[in-house]
């Protein structure tokens, strides 16, 4: 399950751009695994990169299970990160910050683990700015804290109070 990612993109892809990936994982620890991934043009440039951290859940008991040295040894460990600051995967505590926007999980948002799907966020702080601010998201960073199921909680967007 995905608990945090971080992009950056310096430059967005063009409608039926060939795209070269290149991902790889590049931390384990007890309970949760970092994967990294840069993104080429047709021109061999770099236009995007990203990093994500993801815990391994046991579905049987509906919660996080270990990583064990062999999982991790299975995948290999590539030490190379996209980004020289390494991402906390945490947020700032809520008091720091205000509501400014509400929104309820619909059958249309939730995917095959019946929450809603992570790229669904993104949509949904796209709906939470005003237009005249023209947000154009290259630079990301989305921390999840729960799980969001259909009509049982709210999403809340906050921002930094000034």
């Amino acid at each position: 399950m995905l608990l945090y990612w971080k992009i950056e993109a310096s430059k967005r892809p063009r409608w039926n751009t060939e795209l070269t990936i290149k991902t790889w994982p590049r931390k384990f620890d007890r309970v949760s695994s970092w994967r990294d991934f840069e993104v080429y043009d047709e021109a061999e440039e770099l236009i995007i990169k990203a990093t994500t951290q993801w815990v391994l859940i046991d579905t049987n008991k509906m919660g996080i299970a270990k990583i064990t040295e062999e999982m991790a040894n299975e995948y290999g460990i590539v030490e190379k990160s996209v980004f020289k600051e390494e991402p906390t995967g945490r947020l700032k505590p809520e008091e720091d910050m205000q509501k400014v926007y509400e929104y309820t999980a619909k059958r249309r948002d939730i995917d095959s683990n019946h929450h809603v799907n992570n790229v669904n966020y993104l949509e949904f702080a796209y709906d939470a700015f005003p237009k005249e601010l023209n947000i154009d998201f290259k630079n990301v960073e989305i921390y999840y804290k729960k799980q969001i199921k259909l009509r049982r909680n709210s999403i809340y967007l906050f921002q930094e109070c000034e």
